[in-house]
């Protein structure tokens, strides 16, 4: 009997031991976008769903509940909540749901080791932001001020031309109800690289639109092209991003503030996600803009083509760049000071866009709408347009 009580004591003592030695969680905290659970210490987990009825089920190794109050669920798809102990050291955590939902969460370690699940937009607010946010189309006016960029043999400057155009464009694009445009550039002055992404970045742009005109050593070259980043130049970009710590947080889409900042390779795999994301949807882009620019002039390539372009460095905006015409060719120098064919050109981007736009989830099924729409605002703008020339004048490099 002596035994078994000693026995008793040890079983007691070394529970005791186990439970004060777990991690504790201390805190549950839970609003219509989120739940956090926060332990005050590192622990493993294993988070998965369970079908009839839905449940969402994470496994704490050596974890306990330390918490009081009853969190509250309401505004979220959770509807019950239940808690306990397995195998004497592990917690189990238990969220009953009104329905299925995607799984997507993220850890931090800090002071606090937190896990964070995501939750659904309700109906009602995701309708309310698709309303509220307009579609950003930032527009690069090639090269400026000091950088005349290209000049034609009857000197037309390539900045000059690329100004036109971009403003055209945002004339365009702000007579759409749902989008609005930001140039990088407002008149004839210099505009770095680096600073064109910035400006992008910092107006939470949507698509980024690069405005250029060629030149080849040979003169009969002619034809418009576009242009997304390589995978060369996105490699390269990675690069930088991984060595600039202050960048992590801008990443659209991943918060790579919850990644370890030790866990250098993780971070080298989501920016990698980020940027092949993106370059595919720079190619759609592209596609649906040298369709309709097809339709106005001659190609010098029919396909997007790629090539490791400063300004299409962003790793989360989709972005092109747009060869309007060789300005070394005279035949398409005296095109690209028309202002009338630089409306042309305006309008076959801002058709590529709306089509682009249709196809994204914000703008899914207002295509056809916003192209029909867009012939009546292209005869407004031609009806302001002014005479055949522009003056001379602005730049960029890609």
């Amino acid at each position: 009997m002596r035994v078994r009580f000693l026995v008793g004591i040890v079983g007691i003592v070394f529970s005791s031991y186990a439970w004060a030695q777990s991690a504790a969680l201390t805190k549950l905290a839970v609003d219509p976008s989120e739940i956090i659970l926060s332990f005050d210490k590192p622990v493993q987990y294993k988070l998965f769903a369970l079908a009839n009825p839905e449940r969402l089920v994470i496994d704490f190794q050596e974890a306990h509940y330390d918490i009081s109050a009853q969190p509250d669920f309401t505004q979220t798809p959770v509807v019950d909540f239940r808690h306990g102990i397995q195998r004497g050291v592990n917690l189990r955590v238990v969220f009953d749901l009104k329905k299925s939902i995607p799984i997507k969460s993220s850890i931090t370690e800090g002071k606090n080791f937190q896990l964070i699940i995501k939750l659904p937009k309700p109906a009602n607010q995701l309708a309310s932001y698709i309303k509220q946010h307009k579609f950003t189309v930032i527009i690069d006016a090639g090269h400026g001020g000091k950088d005349p960029g290209t000049i034609g043999p009857s000197q037309a400057f390539e900045k000059n031309i690329t100004l036109s155009i971009a403003q055209d464009l945002q004339d365009l694009v702000n007579q759409q109800p749902n989008m609005k445009a930001v140039l990088t550039r407002k008149g004839d002055y210099y505009v770095g690289l680096r600073q064109r992404l910035m400006i992008a970045r910092k107006e939470k742009g949507d698509i980024f639109i690069a405005i250029h005109a060629d030149a080849y050593k040979d003169q009969s070259a002619e034809g418009a092209s576009v242009f997304g980043l390589s995978l060369h130049g996105a490699s390269s970009e990675a690069a930088l991003w991984l060595a600039r710590k202050e960048n992590y947080s801008e990443l659209g889409g991943i918060d790579l503030n919850n990644v370890s900042s030790q866990d250098v390779e993780l971070r080298s795999v989501l920016i990698d996600l980020s940027q092949t994301a993106t370059i595919g949807a720079s190619v759609q882009l592209g596609n649906t803009v040298i369709k309709k620019l097809g339709e106005i002039t001659t190609l010098h390539h029919g396909v997007v083509e790629q090539a490791p372009f400063m300004v299409l460095k962003s790793p989360d905006i989709p972005s092109i760049l747009v060869e309007t015409g060789f300005l070394s060719n005279p035949q398409e120098e005296s095109r690209l000071k028309s202002k009338a064919y630089q409306q042309e050109v305006a309008e076959a981007l801002m058709s590529g866009i709306l089509k682009f736009y249709s196809q994204t989830s914000v703008g899914k099924g207002n295509g056809d709408e916003d192209e029909k729409a867009l012939s009546s605002s292209v005869a407004v703008s031609r009806s302001r347009s002014p005479g055949n020339n522009i003056s001379a004048g602005y730049s960029v490099e890609r």
